[in-house]
């Protein structure tokens, strides 16, 4: 959408950029001031009448939606019977009459992922909103004299034929936390609306942004610590989400990798539906690099109708860099590539695929950080004794820890970021660094630590993750599906389910098999507590014992393999002779120390990926980067 004036060429050059969300139909509706333009994934009312933008049957107001409502048929009951009527059977509608009847406080009603924009033709205001979680992306510009926004950067880079500085402060917090957690783009300028929030233009200005729902406000709600009770309560909500995610007019299937979450999806959709339901597993030929037998145990026992892809190394290097560019960033993981390809093989039969992130985030699945939230009595221990090294304590803390912290979030920050500390100082030139540690991603964590203050520590851990992991992992389901013209959806971002899971005692989460005090470190998470207590007991009726008691796997991607050999060698000549290193963001010796190293370990192998990454970006974008940045 675009309010202001602007070329219709350029409008539509603009438009077509993102087709690949939405190959089913396009069109455009230009009313001054308004420019809107909508390429169409058909899922819920898949006839032409529901093709947007849709307009009030008075001509008043017009939207554009992207996503979900999938509440939608209650919410149409409750306006036919408060006297609206309806010319199509879809969601977008209604989601334009609620706003119409309620106004902002429609969302309040609203289960579902969306970023839509309502405009109204009379007075040139638009109302702007993004969901609660941030599933569904909404980047914006705005001028002087103009305000655009679109699901992608790329159409606003296209739209205002502008060039744009990069933002420092995503590079740095993407080689940290493999996206920019300030929410930002890599774009200086290019900005995005915060999930759970709305925004309201009166013409092109904005007049007022506020935030509509927040995670905190369900912390104060009584703590439910029975664990029949949680249980009951858990696996209801999650089949209501599960169910409610099958409504579709287009076939609908699963990604099954294998882990507890994806299967657990499969088996409730398995459950209420009458005819197969198809899934699909991805992995490498290199053994180890794939998780198919347990995959397949779900399958059979299910019996759905299962596909595996295997891909290689060729495949990889190529699809990476067109991925990059559907993204508008450089990628967080090594497995957004095998997704993307197998959401490009899984189109050939389904448009609508569920999948299991989230999970984690409010079940405690992270037993490694989430264990360490214990170890803040060790502190305080260790602080009375004007921290002493000699000590068991002390030399224990030391090891794991380094050192003392100025704060919790220092101590939470040492633990979860993926480039350690001093490799950072040693690529990144210092004053971006610098500016970094003062800028808007750190501030991010400040500020999500201090909302949850007065609560225990690992609730406040489950909580930041549910705020500033997530919107990454949600970004990545987003550009790897919808690249493939194959819309996700997410059962455990459902906000009732997220609601109530911030509710159970987090002692029904991670249970503590072995008392804290003997097992203080990290390595033993995974080997001596049971993370995701209640959901493996939900999933205990559902799934076998194999896949119950199985360690996490973060999804296997044959990298420290490769950094050996062949992709090491391409990275290194294109870095050495690349744009970072000529910019002055990265430095020259921290990379070729990096690459001088004997063996790297999956760390380091993780960052020569993400600086390839990075490298990469920058050179499809050096026709658009000014300069002075």
């Amino acid at each position: 959408g675009h309010i202001g004036e602007i070329d219709k060429q350029d409008f539509e050059d603009a438009l077509a950029l993102i087709e690949h969300r939405g190959p089913d139909s396009f069109a455009t509706h230009y009313a001054s001031p308004f420019s809107l333009g909508f390429h169409r994934l058909s899922i819920i009312d898949i006839s032409e009448k529901s093709n947007q933008p849709i307009h009030s049957v008075d001509g008043r107001f017009s939207i554009i939606f992207n996503g979900e409502l999938y509440n939608f048929i209650d919410i149409r009951n409750q306006l036919i019977e408060n006297g609206h009527s309806f010319e199509t059977n879809g969601d977008a509608e209604v989601i334009l009459v609620s706003f119409i009847e309620w106004g902002e406080k429609c969302l309040d009603r609203f289960n579902g992922m969306f970023a839509f924009a309502i405009f109204d033709n009379e007075s040139k205001e638009t109302f702007i909103a993004r969901d609660r979680l941030g599933i569904k992306p909404l980047f914006f510009i705005r001028s002087h004299d103009s305000f655009t926004f679109s699901s992608e950067p790329k159409s606003l880079i296209r739209a205002t034929k502008s060039t744009f500085s990069i933002n420092h402060d995503s590079i740095v917090s993407y080689l940290c936390f493999r996206y920019p957690v300030s929410g930002a783009s890599f774009f200086d300028g290019i900005e995005s609306l915060s999930p759970g929030h709305w925004m309201k233009l009166e013409g092109f200005r904005v007049k007022e942004t506020e935030k509509y729902w927040s995670l905190r406000d369900a912390l104060d709600k009584p703590i439910i610590s029975d664990p029949e009770e949680a249980i009951s309560l858990v696996s209801d909500q999650l089949k209501r989400a599960v169910e409610l995610r099958m409504v579709a007019d287009v076939p609908v299937g699963a990604y099954l990798s294998g882990g507890v979450d994806s299967s657990l999806i499969t088996a409730l959709m398995a459950n209420s539906s009458d005819s197969p339901i198809p899934t699909y597993s991805i992995g490498f030929p290199n053994s180890g690099y794939n998780e198919f037998d347990f995959s397949r145990l779900v399958s059979e026992q299910y019996n759905t109708n299962h596909t595996e892809i295997t891909i290689g190394m060729e495949d990889y290097i190529e699809t990476l860099e067109s991925l990059i560019r559907l993204k508008d960033a450089p990628l967080g993981v090594p497995n957004e590539v095998p997704l993307f390809l197998m959401s490009k093989v899984l189109k050939n039969n389904i448009t609508v695929v569920l999948s299991g992130e989230g999970a984690d985030e409010i079940f405690g699945g992270y037993g490694r950080i989430f264990r360490s939230s214990e170890d803040i009595r060790f502190f305080e221990k260790w602080s009375e004794d004007k921290f002493e090294s000699d000590t068991a304590l002390g030399r224990r803390l030391s090891e794991i820890y380094g050192g003392q912290f100025q704060s919790e979030v220092d101590r939470f920050l040492h633990l979860y970021r993926y480039t350690p500390v001093d490799w950072l100082e040693k690529l990144v030139e210092p004053s971006v660094l610098a500016k970094f540690n003062q800028g808007e991603s750190i501030q991010r964590f400040h500020d999500a630590f201090s909302d949850v203050e007065d609560l225990d520590n690992a609730t406040q851990y489950m909580y930041v993750f549910e705020t500033l992991h997530l919107p990454g992992l949600l970004q990545r389901v987003d550009i790897t599906t919808m690249g493939a013209s194959v819309e996700a959806r997410v059962p455990f971002v459902d906000h009732n389910l997220v609601e109530l899971a911030f509710r159970i005692d987090k002692e029904l989460k991670i249970r503590w098999n072995n008392g804290p005090v003997e097992m203080l470190g990290i390595d033993s998470s995974e080997n001596h507590d049971t993370p995701k207590w209640i959901l493996k007991q939900i999933a205990s009726e559902l799934l076998p014992n194999s896949i119950i008691e199985r360690k996490k796997v973060g999804f296997p991607v044959p990298l420290a393999d490769w950094s050996e050999g062949e992709f090491s060698e391409i990275a290194r000549e294109r870095l050495l002779s690349g744009e970072l290193i000529r910019s002055g963001i990265i430095l020259k010796e921290g990379v070729e120390e990096l690459f001088s190293l004997a063996r790297k370990n999956h760390q380091e192998a993780m960052t020569i990926w993400m600086l390839y990454n990075l490298e990469i970006f920058v050179q499809i974008n050096k026709d658009i980067v000014s300069e002075a940045s």
